[in-house]
């Protein structure tokens, strides 16, 4: 059996390596597992880039993990193609493979889990996997492929305690008795917080508090550049590079985000977050009120003035356990089982396919 992991973009890369893990420790698969990715473009006037960053996939092989290039693909001769995206290049449902997207994110973006006609491209897929429940109600609506709940992949690190809160603050070398405020915005010039705080989150730092920054993996150039001189001038401030945002969400106790799939990951975890609303969210095309990062914005506290929000984390880390109850109804909606084997069950489900040539309608926890 052999799976080919193809990397579209780099924020999907910790949605898939778990999912290749699992399926190398289990030695159930009795074949060959690759990665590949296409030429890497950078982001770039409010365009997402594409494919994985030379430095990102040099780090990957040095791991142990296989590598084809992306021109051999094809002659790889796979039985099933693994993306985390409904936007595949085209062609690739055309090279003879079953095809399983694991998806990569918990919002709709009027593009994901809606009942748009864009989401009609998911049907291109013979197994969609999601992380919620919530997730596989939305896609019924449009989805008549099997689709069936895994959990969220790159949250098993968190359930099984591989990741502490104490041991990512060390590594980046922070106090672990500081109160930390992340800062996690989308990349959309329309629906980011940047536009709107852009320099002012030095004003959010106070005594005992240090922020962490981590941009989207699409973020423009740009953005990066204003952070990273931002981070270092001070010292409070630390500017994460990682693509995997997982961490991230561990050590801080609240997060400012916008339209971001992480403020619902954050939510996931029952922390708060402070949700900045950009005025020029009225002209993206995509935008659907009905749209769970919209409907269920209640989770969080919003705020619409950029001079509101040094207050609203403050609230937030002096009263962390409010509207606690509305994001435990949200979780596990949105990250479904939190038991650490939700890689298994998309790897077990990956193979189901392949030797049976039939997708599983149903996953047992």
């Amino acid at each position: 059996m052999r799976v080919l992991f193809l990397i579209l973009r780099n924020i999907h890369l910790p949605h898939l390596l778990p999912i290749y893990r699992w399926m190398e420790r289990s030695g159930r698969n009795g074949g060959e597992l690759v990665f590949s990715s296409p030429a890497y473009i950078a982001s770039s006037e409010g365009e997402p880039g594409f494919g994985l960053e030379p430095e990102a996939e040099q780090s990957l092989r040095s791991s142990g993990a296989g590598w084809i290039p992306y021109e051999q693909i094809v002659g790889f001769r796979p039985d099933a193609v693994v993306v985390a995206d409904a936007d595949y290049p085209m062609g690739i449902d055309k090279i003879g493979a079953r095809l399983v997207n694991v998806n990569h994110g918990l919002i709709s973006k009027g593009c994901f889990y809606s009942d748009s006609t864009v989401t009609e491209r998911e049907n291109t897929a013979d197994l969609i996997c999601v992380p919620g429940p919530h997730h596989k109600e939305a896609l019924r609506r449009t989805v008549v492929k099997p689709v069936v709940v895994t959990g969220l992949v790159k949250f098993d690190r968190i359930w099984n305690g591989e990741i502490t809160r104490d041991g990512v603050l060390n590594s980046l070398g922070i106090d672990p008795h500081r109160r930390v405020i992340l800062f996690a915005p989308t990349f959309n010039t329309e629906l980011s917080a940047v536009p709107v705080v852009t320099d002012r989150v030095r004003e959010w730092v106070g005594e005992g508090t240090h922020l962490l920054i981590k941009l989207h993996g699409m973020s423009p150039p740009e953005w990066k550049e204003l952070y990273s001189l931002i981070a270092d001038s001070d010292r409070r401030i630390t500017l994460v590079p990682d693509m995997d945002i997982t961490d991230c969400l561990v050590a801080a106790d609240v997060m400012v985000s916008d339209v971001s799939s992480a403020f619902m990951e954050f939510i996931a975890l029952d922390k708060p977050v402070v949700l900045v609303n950009n005025p020029l969210r009225v002209g993206y095309i995509g935008l659907d009120p009905r749209d769970i990062e919209y409907s269920w914005r209640d989770a969080g506290a919003e705020v619409n003035d950029p001079n509101r929000i040094g207050a609203a984390i403050r609230w937030a880390l002096d009263h962390p356990r409010e509207r606690s109850e509305r994001r435990r109804l949200y979780g596990p909606r949105l990250v479904g089982p939190a038991d650490g084997r939700a890689s298994q069950r998309a790897g077990e489900a990956i193979m189901r396919l392949c030797m049976s040539g039939k997708a599983p309608e149903f996953l047992s926890a």
